[in-house]
């Protein structure tokens, strides 16, 4: 069982307090300027925080909903490889008010109002009031309020079918392990994982940190989320800097089109393992594209792509062999007897065609 507390009424608090903020440092700023920016930009930082702090917000209170994480191996799997990789998808969907694009958009608008505000008080603050006299506090205080009333009333429910955000991953992921073959010159231990409870708070990602974080400790370990990955000409990448790094050089050697994806107002698995600076790497479709679609009745089976379904997979197998091939142990170096006898056994060879 886990607490849907943090994403249904923490979400909401958290936003709550992002309206007084702007609110307080609106009514503040003749008397403080300098106050006045301090609390807009507090407002600023916590636009995004439903998605960094509210998991810690009422963990074991009400409402609260079951879920699991699924977890296999396979029979051909390598426990004593030098290396491992994790493939994962979230298998949970929702839908909301809001799309994630038009939450997506609230968001980065508000904590850019709250930021510009801000800097406004901040100038005042330094001997340049006529800049926010100007352009005045409260138009884009009321601004930001609407937004909050918009965040405030995204209730999340059960009518999205979910095909691309997730069950276009969960497909390539099953596809990926049906398909799986080994590899003498690369052995690699081979973890598959779908994870519940995404859609609140990535709680199911973040249970499998806790439960497995000796992985990254006994051996090199990658984790390759599939996130939404059903369509779209091309790949956005996310994660952990070295292992962004490494997708990137390996979709540029196979040629796949990929930008690099950073958002506000949402989340993804390989989140909490990046923020500890495990090696960790999402790979998404073209969630730009179909954003307005995600979290809503349209996301049906209309925004699959076969070619995308290919593309995520390739790359998220390639990228694992990658991961392989850089953790083999060096070949052992020969000792100066077997030079030696190397060299003699050369001489006499050399000899005997003379003679």
């Amino acid at each position: 069982m886990l607490s849907q507390f943090p994403a249904e009424i923490g979400s909401r608090i958290v936003f709550a307090v992002c309206a007084a903020l702007v609110l307080a440092g609106t009514l503040i700023v003749g008397a403080s300027p300098l106050a006045a920016a301090l609390a807009w930009g507090l407002a600023a930082l916590l636009f995004n925080a439903p998605w960094r702090v509210s998991h810690f917000i009422g963990e074991r209170w009400p409402p609260r909903t079951s879920s699991e994480n699924v977890l296999a191996t396979l029979p051909e799997s390598s426990p004593a490889a030098p290396a491992r990789v994790v493939f994962l998808a979230h298998y949970d969907s929702k839908s909301q008010w809001l799309p994630t694009g038009v939450r997506v958009a609230l968001v980065t608008a508000g904590a850019g109002l709250s930021a510009i505000l801000a800097l406004l008080g901040l100038a005042a603050a330094i001997g340049f009031p006529h800049l926010l006299q100007a352009i005045g506090a409260w138009p884009l205080a009321i601004s930001i309020f609407a937004l909050v009333v918009g965040l405030l009333l995204n209730f999340s429910g059960n009518r999205s079918p979910g095909a691309l955000d997730n069950g276009s991953a969960v497909g390539v992921l099953l596809e990926l392990a049906r398909s799986w073959r080994p590899r003498a010159d690369a052995p690699l231990e081979v973890v598959w994982v779908a994870t519940g409870s995404e859609e609140v708070e990535l709680d199911g990602a973040r249970h499998l940190l806790r439960t497995h974080a000796d992985w990254w400790e006994e051996k090199p370990t990658l984790l390759i989320n599939l996130e939404s990955v059903g369509a779209g000409s091309h790949l956005y990448l996310a994660g952990e800097p070295q292992a962004l790094g490494l997708a990137r050089a390996v979709a540029d050697d196979m040629a796949l089109p990929h930008a690099s994806l950073r958002v506000l107002g949402a989340g993804m698995d390989h989140e909490p393992f990046a923020a500890r600076g495990l090696p960790a790497v999402s790979l998404l479709g073209d969630v730009v594209r179909t954003s307005f679609a995600l979290h809503s009745s349209r996301d049906d089976m209309r925004l699959i792509e076969r070619s995308a379904l290919d593309r995520a997979g390739r790359l998220a197998s390639e990228l694992a062999w990658h991961w392989a091939h850089l953790h083999q142990p060096a070949p052992a170096a020969e000792s100066e007897t077997d030079v030696v006898v190397a060299v003699e056994r050369a001489t006499d060879a050399v000899t005997a065609d003379i003679g």
